[in-house]
């Protein structure tokens, strides 16, 4: 399997994972928003299948970082349960509009959910208890089968939505909802993999190559998370997003050109 790729293109897959485990474990995400423009932009890969094969290796990824978080008790079990209902099916949902949607939405739409991802980490990621009881858990249900959606659709883990969620409906502090956020992740991650191999959208060296180099860099991204000032690290990530959303955007823009 592996043999069918060059020297380049293995070094390649291998960076693109660990900078994104280390990024899964600094933010509770699942670091798709980083391999999905890598795989276009620097391996090559088309753009469905690049959503596809990051959502493949969040897996792995997701599984390392919600063990670096629970061992320290960061991981909110009942939350959890709560987003993983709605995220397992969403997955499924993201999974089958991304055969029926046209590249230049896919194109427009990470890039959109880049922009808005950067605005959610500089808002403020205090806690902030708003709901309790069963408004708390149809919220975050609710936000589960959105971030599923994204997770297919776009092969991010979801953790953009799900962390300032868990904060509102959950009360957890930022560490916390991170950890939960990680640990919702693998289950819509597995979802919406199962999906997009039986469509042959993954390209499985790719992902296999990608999710196993990530795996030591999440637990290494998850003691960052401990000793960084969190403001530092929320700006310093919020320009890595938008210069990525930029990207993709004047990807469109070269591409309407042309036609």
């Amino acid at each position: 399997m592996l043999t069918a790729l060059s020297r380049r293109q293995i070094t390649q897959a291998l960076i693109v994972g660990l900078l994104a485990g280390v990024l899964a474990g600094m933010f509770g995400v699942g670091g798709g928003f980083l391999m999905v423009p890598l795989y276009v932009l620097w391996i090559g890969l088309d753009q469905r299948k690049s959503h596809a094969t990051s959502l493949a290796a969040v897996v792995p990824i997701a599984i390392a970082g919600a063990i670096g978080y629970a061992t320290s008790g960061n991981v909110a079990w009942d939350a959890a349960f709560a987003l993983l209902l709605g995220s397992v099916f969403g997955a499924l949902y993201g999974v089958k509009l991304l055969g029926q949607v046209s590249l230049k939405f896919l194109q427009i739409g990470f890039a959109t959910l880049l922009y808005l991802s950067a605005m959610r980490l500089i808002w403020s990621s205090n806690p902030h208890l708003l709901l309790e009881g069963w408004p708390s858990i149809i919220l975050l249900v609710a936000v589960g089968f959105f971030a599923g959606v994204m997770s297919g659709l776009f092969g991010v883990g979801g953790g953009i939505v799900m962390v300032p969620a868990l904060i509102i409906a959950a009360g957890l502090d930022s560490i916390a909802a991170r950890g939960t956020s990680l640990a919702v992740i693998i289950g819509s991650a597995i979802s919406g993999t199962w999906a997009n191999l039986r469509k042959g959208n993954v390209e499985v060296p790719y992902a296999v190559l990608s999710g196993l180099a990530g795996v030591p860099f999440t637990f290494f991204g998850v003691w960052l998370s401990h000793q960084i000032p969190q403001r530092i690290t929320v700006i310093l990530f919020s320009f890595i997003l938008v210069a990525i959303a930029t990207q993709q955007v004047q990807k469109v823009r070269r591409g309407s050109a042309e036609h």
